[in-house]
């Protein structure tokens, strides 16, 4: 096991993570006006914003699951959906009270789908992956013949 593959060094990275979108998220609404007027061309940008951190936050999730293997992996990936979720509602409540701040459920629906992506990918780099070893097999039962 490589030092990469200790599920500690996942958790603390997705721990911290979770804290980068609590600071992002405590942010007064005029404080984030540079990083608005950044990307004011992009439309629905708020919701590419927050896909793309639940995207990297489940990520990180899903590997410290993946490492622990606690359960089977549709648990894993109920799981890593749910810890999004969870940790997205959270976030939007506790955004509820910042000043000029506002909770939004199109947010939280955003912030479950960067999970969702992140769990799709991790399926079918799994079947990516198991499909050379069923092709070597065929292969090989071709040739005993």
């Amino acid at each position: 096991m490589t030092k990469l593959d200790r599920a500690w060094i996942w958790a603390i990275l997705a721990l911290g993570w979770m804290a980068f979108i609590y600071a992002l998220s405590d942010q007064p609404a005029g404080a984030l006006d540079d990083a608005n007027d950044l990307v004011s061309w992009l439309p629905l940008a708020s919701v590419v914003v927050h896909v793309a951190l639940y995207f990297i936050l489940s990520v990180l999730v899903l590997r410290t699951f993946v490492l622990l293997r606690p359960v089977t992996e549709g648990l894993i990936a109920y799981s890593t959906i749910f810890v999004a979720l969870v940790y997205g509602v959270l976030d939007e409540f506790h955004q509820s009270g910042v000043a000029g701040r506002a909770s939004e459920a199109i947010d939280v629906v955003a912030d479950v789908s960067g999970a969702v992506l992140v769990v799709v990918f991790w399926f079918f780099i799994k079947r990516y992956r198991a499909r050379p070893a069923k092709n070597a097999d065929l292969l090989s039962d071709d040739l005993s013949d």
